[in-house]
């Protein structure tokens, strides 16, 4: 006969002490805070113990055990190869040490693919938990995808939204409206010759152009305020505060101005923080909003770059590129934009080296989307990448 709660109880038992006993009848997800506050964990340790103490509630609801979530399904089909398959009804932790046996990697990969697996368990364990409903109804309200609506009331005899990723969805539709615009200045599709945003052509001096862009982009912004309301509406902090909470240090009750010097400092790709905190707050793990921001960090810290440069040279590979002079001014969105640099004039000539330099990895990371264009560009120095900083910038926004 199984022992009840035999995954949580070995979880919160090894850390019991003077000041800390585990008391099996609690919530888990309120016995986790109570051991934290106890243990008076820092924001790292909470972190690691976040994730194992997801992995027991994993393992506790049978997640880990005789079935995986969408993001445990997602995980192993991203490395399936000739000589591993992915068994769907094999406990998740024995796929993954066949996989590792199977794959050999070295210290430094395997530990980054460690830190893949546990984030895709803790997702699936937070989008297990908010399956019930939560004090803010969100089961019960049919979600509204503003992009989505926006994209279709777009749709011409020659564009017909499909449901792709909104920016590639806005490019196909530029795609196929610059024609209208200016028809003897078609822009070549190739990478090296320009990305559908980089581009110079004069056709995006036309009125057409400029009001179907600050259209889109109004929309992202206000996807964007739209999600970080949900926030507010949990945590009781002013959106700028928010954004503090999920990347700062310290204080987060702030004024925008000290927000504003804190944010300088974050390089993360507006489309990548939506396609994260979209999907998560579909369902909010918690209506607790210290909790829900303890949760929320590990996933906004991962979205960082290093630098404004990585950050450019990622949004201009993906097309996921912000138009900082579209941005209301007044708002929050504008706490995370920078004057991203390119350099238009050398682009063919960094690409045709960083291609060299990559080697077959740049095919196998642009087969997987911006999620293998991020992972490369993010897995070491890149020396013609390095060479940017020698050449004279072109500043687009």
């Amino acid at each position: 006969m199984s022992i009840p709660n035999r995954h949580l109880r070995q979880f919160f038992e090894q850390f019991n002490f003077e000041r800390y006993t585990y008391n099996p009848s609690t919530d888990p997800r309120a016995e986790f805070n109570r051991l934290c506050e106890a243990r008076q964990w820092g924001a790292s340790k909470i972190r690691q113990r976040q994730t194992e103490f997801s992995i027991a509630i994993q393992a506790e609801q049978g997640l880990g055990q005789s079935s995986a979530g969408p993001e445990v399904i997602k995980f192993f089909r991203k490395y399936e190869y000739q000589l591993f398959a992915y068994d769907l009804h094999a406990p998740a932790q024995s796929e993954f040490q066949r996989l590792v046996g199977l794959r050999k990697w070295g210290q430094a990969n395997l530990s980054k693919v460690k830190k893949q697996f546990n984030k895709a368990l803790t997702l699936d364990s937070a989008a297990h938990s908010a399956s019930e409903p939560t004090a803010l109804g969100h089961s019960d309200t049919p979600e509204v995808d503003l992009l989505a609506d926006w994209l279709r009331k777009q749709e011409c005899p020659r564009y017909r939204y499909l449901g792709d990723l909104p920016e590639l969805e806005f490019k196909k539709l530029v795609s196929v409206r610059r024609s209208e615009w200016i028809q003897e200045d078609r822009l070549r599709n190739s990478r090296r010759l320009g990305m559908s945003m980089v581009g110079r052509g004069p056709w995006k001096g036309s009125p057409e152009f400029k009001l179907l862009r600050k259209e889109f982009y109004g929309v992202v912004e206000e996807v964007f305020n739209s999600l970080l309301d949900e926030l507010c509406q949990i945590t009781g902090l002013k959106r700028w505060q928010v954004l503090v909470g999920l990347y700062g240090e310290g204080k987060i009750k702030v004024g925008i101005h000290e927000a504003k010097t804190i944010l300088k400092k974050v390089f993360i790709n507006i489309f990548d923080f939506l396609d994260v905190f979209k999907e998560i707050l579909k369902n909010p793990p918690t209506t607790d909003g210290k909790k829900l921001l303890r949760i929320l960090k590990p996933f906004a810290i991962e979205l960082q770059f290093p630098s404004n440069l990585m950050l450019g040279v990622y949004s201009a590979l993906t097309n996921r590129v912000f138009p900082i002079e579209v941005v209301d001014k007044k708002g929050t969105l504008v706490l995370l934009l920078h004057h991203i640099k390119t350099y238009l004039e050398k682009f063919e000539y960094i690409m045709e080296k960083f291609e060299e330099e990559a080697g077959d990895e740049l095919a196998e990371a642009e087969e997987e989307g911006r999620v293998g264009v991020r992972r490369l560009l993010l897995s070491r120095e890149w020396a013609c990448l390095g060479s940017l900083s020698s050449l004279e910038p072109f500043s687009f926004l």
